[in-house]
């Protein structure tokens, strides 16, 4: 149970909902840009997955963490930094390639997300994957509001994947359920906020 627990982790990243949430708006039929979308997810999955997950190993040679798992709370704080350097990197990039205002509304969404991660990080640990998982949630709910499109099968499938995700954080005893709960409603709470004060 502890190897799928791990393998769910790794696959629900928080660091993928960007792209999620981008592959969401396509699969809807609700992309509305003027550059190519293989050029905006490009930047998008480049700078706030695949960078921010090559910048981890020299974080470990630098001794700043002591591992990839962030077990101890310190060592989310230098992650957390270096992840919102490029998301903000990614939300500047989408200003110059795509004026796609309601995807950038929540790459801004995301960075305030982790910018609040990062501040209760120095006094709570709070569970990052679930700060992501509600983001998404948040997401899914405010473009079915906003599009005024029917996204029930995208919110339930998002809900029962946050689920599964919490699950798998308790069963490796990575938080507790304080944690996970704070998490979700954390990241909900920002990114439904900033998108719903930003239209």
């Amino acid at each position: 149970m502890e190897k799928i627990s791990k393998a769910i982790s790794y696959i629900f990243h928080p660091l993928i909902i960007p792209t999620l949430g981008l592959l969401i708006i396509k699969m809807i039929g609700a992309y509305l840009s003027s550059a190519p979308f293989i050029s905006v997810i490009s930047i998008v999955f480049l700078s706030t997955f695949i960078v921010p997950l090559v910048f981890m190993p020299f974080l470990i040679y630098w001794r700043l963490i002591s591992n990839i798992d962030f077990d101890d709370r310190k060592d989310r704080q230098y992650p957390l930094i270096v992840c919102l350097i490029f998301f903000i990197f990614c939300y500047y990039l989408l200003g110059k390639v795509s004026n796609f205002d309601i995807y950038r509304s929540f790459i801004f969404a995301s960075i305030l997300s982790v910018l609040v991660t990062l501040l209760i990080t120095l006094r709570y640990k709070i569970s990052i994957h679930m700060v992501g998982a509600g983001g998404l949630v948040a997401w899914i709910g405010f473009l079915a509001f906003h599009l005024k499109v029917d996204l029930q099968f995208y919110l339930v499938i998002s809900l029962i994947l946050a689920g599964i995700t919490g699950t798998a954080r308790l069963i490796l005893k990575a938080h507790t359920p304080d944690q996970i709960y704070t998490g979700f409603l954390t990241g909900f709470s920002v990114v439904l906020l900033t998108l719903v004060l930003s239209q």
